[in-house]
């Protein structure tokens, strides 16, 4: 952006307001200047089209991503047959990342009721999923 204002400074005298606005002039002194610095940086090294073969595709294929959706689906269809209090607290602890000190503090439970009940909830989840 200096370089762009040092620019226009030095070559105020050569705006014509007959060729141009002093927007478009200004924009032009600026894209130039943006380009000569781009240029003066080389050469970009340019690989063939047949290199992109070699370029590995990091996501899940679609067989693993509905594997997976299927797997979800299955959770928390258990997760919805279990009782409401259980449920939210599973969902809590391990869907919001709640600690089960801070799921006791908000519900006024002690924390040994808590992780109780997570347990006993995880039972009925394995066996649901069994």
């Amino acid at each position: 952006m200096q370089d762009a204002f040092i620019n226009v400074w030095q070559k105020a005298g050569s705006f014509d307001p007959a060729r141009a606005s002093p927007i478009t002039w200004l924009v032009a002194l600026t894209r130039n200047k943006a380009i000569d610095r781009l240029r003066a940086r080389g050469r970009r090294v340019m690989a063939p089209i047949e290199a992109a073969d070699n370029v590995a595709d990091e996501r899940p294929d679609a067989e693993t991503c509905l594997i997976g959706a299927q797997a979800d689906a299955r959770i928390l269809a258990c997760i919805d047959v279990l009782p409401t209090g259980d449920a939210t607290l599973i969902r809590t602890a391990f869907f919001d990342g709640s600690t089960y000190a801070d799921i006791a503090e908000r519900a006024g439970t002690p924390l040994g009721t808590i992780k109780s009940r997570v347990r006993r909830a995880l039972l009925k989840l394995r066996e649901c999923l069994a």
